[in-house]
């Protein structure tokens, strides 16, 4: 019996650590919800996407230029936590479209719980836009 719940538990750690999402498991085209924005710059959506973010999660990577921010909610009562990442393009101002992809990811595939970002993401980003 002492074994079986050694062994039990021995898997449970061993899946838990297999599965782990860090914030740079988050690349731009590699899934999450995408929306297109129209009649604003560049700078007016980086500082909508920053905003939002910054107001429920801890950013862990803004780059501007590059279009790409990484944060993260730490772990809680009943979560592991998550990471999430926005990804504008293009990253220039004056063009007549832009792409915002948005990514949420749980910590661990083992995790049964925790929240999906994406919906509060997009949400945020396009209030903060007026849209």
């Amino acid at each position: 019996m002492k074994h079986t719940v050694i062994l039990a538990a021995s898997i449970l750690v061993l899946v838990s650590i297999s599965g782990c999402a860090t914030i740079d498991t988050l690349q731009p085209g590699t899934g999450g919800s995408s929306f297109e924005v129209r009649g604003k710059t560049y700078d007016e959506i980086w500082k909508a996407v920053v905003r939002t973010a910054s107001r429920s999660l801890t950013v862990v990577e803004s780059n501007k230029e590059a279009g790409t921010l990484r944060a993260e909610k730490g772990a809680g009562m009943t979560t592991w936590g998550e990471v999430v990442g926005v990804f504008v393009r293009p990253t220039s101002n004056g063009a007549p479209m832009y792409t915002i992809e948005v990514q949420s990811l749980k910590r661990s595939r083992a995790q049964l719980t925790g929240q999906d970002w994406t919906s509060t993401m997009i949400s945020g980003i396009k209030a903060e836009l007026g849209q």
